[in-house]
């Protein structure tokens, strides 16, 4: 092992072979590049390392006494970030296992009586290369994802996530024969509110919303801004059908409080309409449709001050 220096490249070389272990490591030291070098003889102690320790890369037989190295790169592929590349080395020649270990999330593979001191320096940087080039690629998908499932102004899942997860929703009540809710909540004079103070202060009052709509509500649920000052709660599994009519109520209280703007606090209100899969309905429009009307009949109701006028469930159920 050669001496710790955050300047070396950290290799963690996974071999149960002692003589191919050492065999190794001469050709390591003889590419006269400087690397720090920890060995592992097993699969369980290498995961131990890779859990405890940053590496850059792993150099590991595929075939060990204890597992193969399918098990390192699940571990390695399960890891947030700043991912070592993989390099797999076997005993002979498999263009199978070479193409599974690849598409696993392997760097390169190498055949063992191959290995060559300028050739392994060669695949060591080159696999570092890619390894980096692959987080940078998973990086960028991961945040154009999150552009793509989420309102940006809110943070909330948009009206495509709730598309989704309404669909999923469905198919699990379904085959589960389970119930759940959807909530339909419309802010209340908001085009007014736009109209007075401005769509700045519009924003920041949307935010706020969608800050109380999460606070709460739990992990579970999902929440999301499906379009203007329109929002919905989708919640996967209820017990009963009291229990989605106390969340509206207090996400109506939660939303009674007045904003603060900067420049005012603004006092505000929301209509919500609730259905509950089955008795609202059996299919997406039906519950959409059927959430809406319970919405829009708060929304005629001539006082907003009751909690009991701005929360409906359609139809009207037993509790």
């Amino acid at each position: 092992m050669t001496g710790d220096d955050d300047t070396l490249l950290r290799i963690l070389l996974v071999e149960d072979d002692s003589l191919d272990r050492a065999s190794l490591m001469r050709a390591l030291r003889n590419d006269n590049h400087g690397f720090y070098i920890v060995e592992a003889s097993s699969i369980n102690s290498a995961c131990v390392l890779l859990e405890l320790h940053h590496f850059d890369v792993v150099l590991t037989e595929y075939q060990l006494h204890d597992g193969s190295a399918d098990t390192l790169l699940a571990l390695v592929n399960a890891m947030p970030s700043n991912r070592p590349a993989v390099i797999i080395i076997g005993s002979y020649g498999d263009d199978v296992l070479a193409r599974q270990c690849i598409f696993a999330g392997a760097q390169a593979y190498l055949i063992k009586e191959d290995i060559r001191p300028p050739s392994l320096l060669s695949t060591i940087v080159q696999a570092k290369q890619h390894a980096k080039q692959w987080e940078e690629l998973q990086t960028e998908a991961a945040h154009l994802r999150v552009q793509a499932e989420h309102d940006a102004l809110t943070g909330l899942y948009n009206r495509h996530v709730f598309d989704e997860t309404l669909r999923n929703c469905l198919a699990q009540a379904e085959r589960y024969g389970r119930a759940f809710a959807l909530l339909m909540i419309d802010l209340d004079q908001f085009k007014q509110i736009n109209d007075t103070w401005g769509h700045c202060t519009g924003d920041i009052l949307l935010q706020e919303v969608a800050c109380r709509l999460c606070s709460v509500t739990r992990d579970s649920d999902r929440v999301c801004r499906i379009g203007g000052d329109e929002f919905a709660i989708l919640l996967p599994e209820i017990l009963n059908h009291r229990q989605p009519a106390i969340l509206a109520e207090r996400l109506a209280e939660a939303l009674l409080e007045p904003v603060h703007t900067g420049e005012t606090n603004i006092i505000i209100s929301a209509s919500i309409g609730v259905a509950i899969y089955p008795d609202s309905g059996t299919t997406a429009d039906m519950l959409l449709r059927n959430a809406d009307k319970a919405m829009y009949r708060c929304k005629h109701r001539e006082s907003q001050a009751n909690i009991n006028n701005i929360v409906q469930i359609w139809p009207t159920l037993p509790g």
